[in-house]
C-alpha cells in the first residue's frame, strides 16, 4: 500500500463529514468550563455536525435548559425530559416568560424575535420550527458559533399535496368551475387537460422538490426535469437534474414550472420575465416557495398576456397580501395563503424531530438538519 498522507480514520472523518453541518466547521466544539470560577456550572458544549456517525464517543450535554413558546403535548414532554435527568424544559411561555428565562437558556425551540435573541446569552443551539430560514438569517447570528436546525422535509409531504392540488387543479379547470359555482352558473370549460404524461420542471431538489417530483413521477407518469444549485445525487425518477444557469432551457421544455427552493440573496426575484417568457404559452407555474423568488409583476403581466395558462402559489411577496394589490386580478390565479404546509400530522413530525436531536445533543452526536449559515439553507 503506498505511503499515504491522510490517514484511513481520517478519510473516514471527512467521508462522513459531507453533510449540510460540515459546512459549519470544528468551531463548534464544546465550550471550555469555566476555570477562573469553578463555582459557576460549566456550559454545556454547542452540539457536534461534523460526522454522520462517530468515529470516537463524543461527550454530549449533562445539563442545560430549553425554552419554548409552544405549547407541547405532554407525552413529547415527558419523552424529552427522560432523555436526561439535567433537562430542564420550559414550555408555552408567553413571551414576556420567555424573555425572562432565554437569557441562561442553551436551546430553544420554534419561533422567536430579534429581542428575544438578544437576550440569549447563553444559546447553543436553535431549532427553528420551519422549513426556511431566511427570517431570522441576521450577520451576527450567520456569524455565531451557535448551531440553527430546521425541518426541512417535515412539510415536504403536505406541500407536495397542495401541488399536486394546484397542478390537476389548473388543468382541470377545478379553480374556474369553482367561482362559475359560487355564481350559480351552469357553463362548460372547453380547455381542460391531463397531467399525467406531462413534463414537470423543477426548481430546487430539496424535501419539497423531491416529495412532488416523486408523487408526479409514479403517480401521473411525469417526466421530470429538475435544477439544484447543489451537486446533489440525481434520484431514479428525476430524467434529468441540472445545474441552476440550466433554468431558463428547462423553462422552455416544461408544460408545469414548480419553484420549491429556498429563498437566499441568489434565489430572490430568480423567477422573472425572461424565465416567463421562456415558458410555453400553454405551461403552468406553481410556486411553492417563498413570494420573492418570483418577481410577482411579471407573473401578472404573463398571466394577463396569455403568455402562461396559468398559476397556483402558496405564498406571496407580501404577507396578507393586501386586497387591492394587482397579483388579485391576474387571470386563471389560484393562491392558497400559505397555508399548504399546514395538517395536524406536521405538528407530530416536527417534535419528532425534535425529540430525536435532543436524544442526539444530549449523546454528543451530531444533529439532524443543520443549517448551512452562510448559504441560508
Amino acid at each position: 500500500m503506498p505511503n499515504d498522507s491522510v490517514s484511513r480514520r481520517e478519510f473516514l472523518h471527512n467521508m462522513a463529514a459531507g453533510s449540510t453541518g460540515a459546512a459549519l466547521g470544528t468551531a463548534f466544539a464544546g465550550a471550555p468550563a469555566n476555570a477562573a470560577h469553578p463555582a459557576v456550572a460549566p456550559e454545556p458544549p454547542f452540539p457536534r455536525t461534523m460526522e454522520s456517525y462517530p468515529i470516537v464517543q463524543p461527550k454530549g450535554a449533562d445539563r442545560f435548559k430549553i425554552v419554548t413558546k409552544f405549547d407541547m403535548p405532554d407525552s413529547f414532554a415527558e419523552r424529552i425530559r427522560a432523555l436526561s435527568p439535567g433537562i430542564d424544559l420550559k414550555t408555552h411561555l408567553s413571551s414576556d416568560a420567555l424573555l425572562r428565562e432565554i437569557a441562561d437558556a442553551h436551546v430553544l425551540y420554534g419561533h422567536f424575535s430579534r429581542e428575544e435573541y438578544d437576550a440569549a446569552k447563553r444559546m447553543r443551539w436553535i431549532q427553528w420550527s420551519a422549513a426556511g430560514v431566511e427570517e431570522i438569517m441576521w450577520p451576527d447570528l450567520i456569524e455565531s458559533p451557535l448551531v440553527l436546525t430546521n425541518m426541512q422535509r417535515y412539510f415536504a409531504p403536505v406541500i407536495s399535496e397542495t401541488a399536486m392540488g394546484l397542478m390537476l387543479a389548473l388543468a382541470r379547470g377545478i379553480g374556474r368551475y369553482s367561482v362559475q359555482t359560487e355564481r350559480h352558473e351552469w357553463k362548460e370549460i372547453e380547455d381542460l387537460y391531463e397531467i399525467s404524461g406531462m413534463t414537470l420542471g423543477m426548481v430546487g431538489l430539496g424535501g419539497i422538490g423531491t416529495e412532488t417530483a416523486r408523487r408526479a413521477h409514479f403517480g401521473f407518469g411525469m417526466t421530470i426535469l429538475a435544477v439544484d444549485p447543489k451537486p446533489i445525487p440525481k434520484p431514479d425518477f428525476v430524467a434529468e437534474l441540472h445545474s441552476l444557469d440550466y433554468l431558463p432551457q428547462m423553462a422552455g421544455r416544461a408544460d408545469i414550472l414548480m419553484c420549491a427552493a429556498p429563498l437566499t440573496r441568489v434565489s430572490e426575484g430568480m423567477l422573472n420575465e425572461s424565465i416567463f417568457r421562456a415558458m410555453k404559452r400553454s405551461a403552468y407555474f406553481i410556486n411553492m416557495s417563498r413570494g420573492k423568488i418570483v418577481d410577482t409583476p411579471a407573473l401578472v403581466r404573463a398571466l394577463k398576456e396569455g403568455r402562461i395558462a396559468g398559476a397556483g402559489i402558496d405564498a406571496t411577496y407580501k404577507e396578507p397580501l393586501p386586497p387591492d394589490d394587482e397579483l388579485w386580478t391576474a387571470p386563471n390565479l389560484i393562491i392558497t395563503c400559505h397555508t399548504s404546509g399546514n395538517s395536524p400530522k406536521v405538528v407530530g413530525r416536527q417534535l419528532e424531530l425534535f425529540t430525536e436531536n435532543v436524544r442526539r445533543y444530549v449523546a454528543g452526536l451530531p444533529l439532524l438538519n443543520v443549517v448551512d449559515k452562510q448559504r441560508g439553507y
